[in-house]
């Protein structure tokens, strides 16, 4: 039978939507579009939950997650229908949320970005619902493996990163506004997001079966920790931070499963 060809359009413009999104960031990692690379940027206004550069790798993952999406709802089968069903408009809107970020971030318009984060954040959460076909129940179907590895594992990098950043992000904009903190040092607010962060990964892990939640957040920490060895709060609480949150990770995902929250994601 021929697809239809409003489903046809919807899975062209969602490949659209990706390669309009890995050229212009492209163009910002690489300085061409505000003549300052956002790791200049960042590096600029330098905070305590800043990762290591080397880190900042796990974009090419994300990419070639989103990239194996695009190719995945794009074949001529009923997986590829059901994901571009689930993706619906959210798939384009994260995009043009990337792109905003990308663009206002590069030309320092730090308050704009970080509110374009957290929409950006709401709109990963959302299709991380919708493409496990959650209820919001706490319960996930169960899905093909195809569907985990092409869709749901991709969205959960992202969503996860993308968390992170927005931690990463309101210390930026805190240097760049030069924030006091309420007197507290940054050290401290520092290792209490660190904490905040592991937390969220294992209650991601338990609550909706997002195993790579806690391995993210790990990474982003051990590379803060990589950053910093000369600062010794940092550096002594993500020594012992890491292990600990990918343990306590992998714990709470069996126990997700074994209470049946999570399905076979």
């Amino acid at each position: 039978m021929p697809m239809p060809l409003s489903l046809s359009r919807h899975k062209a413009g969602n490949v659209l939507v990706l390669v309009m999104v890995v050229a212009l960031n492209g163009l910002a990692a690489s300085g061409a579009m505000s003549g300052d690379s956002i790791g200049v940027i960042a590096n600029r206004y330098r905070s305590l939950f800043l990762p290591a550069d080397y880190v900042f790798g796990i974009w090419s993952l994300i990419y070639l997650g989103l990239i194996a999406t695009a190719i995945y709802q794009a074949l001529p089968t009923a997986g590829a229908e059901r994901a571009v069903q689930r993706l619906g408009i959210w798939w384009t809107v994260t995009g043009a949320l990337n792109v905003a970020w990308i663009s206002l971030f590069s030309f320092g318009q730090f308050a704009l970005a970080l509110l374009v984060m957290v929409m950006f954040l709401i709109t990963l959460i959302a299709i991380g619902e919708r493409v496990r076909g959650g209820s919001g129940s706490g319960r996930a179907d169960p899905s093909p493996l195809a569907e985990q590895a092409f869709l749901i594992w991709p969205q959960d990098i992202y969503l996860a990163w993308i968390s992170v950043a927005l931690i990463a992000n309101s210390f930026q904009f805190a240097q760049a506004v030069q924030w006091g903190g309420f007197g507290i040092a940054e050290s401290t607010w520092a290792v209490a997001m660190m904490l905040v962060a592991t937390l969220l990964g294992a209650i991601m892990a338990w609550r909706r079966g997002n195993w790579l939640f806690p391995l993210v957040v790990a990474w982003a920490l051990r590379g803060i920790g990589a950053r910093y060895p000369e600062v010794a709060t940092i550096a002594d609480t993500t020594r012992w931070l890491v292990p600990a949150g990918v343990a306590a990770g992998a714990v709470a995902w069996l126990a997700g499963r074994r209470a049946g929250r999570t399905g076979p994601t």
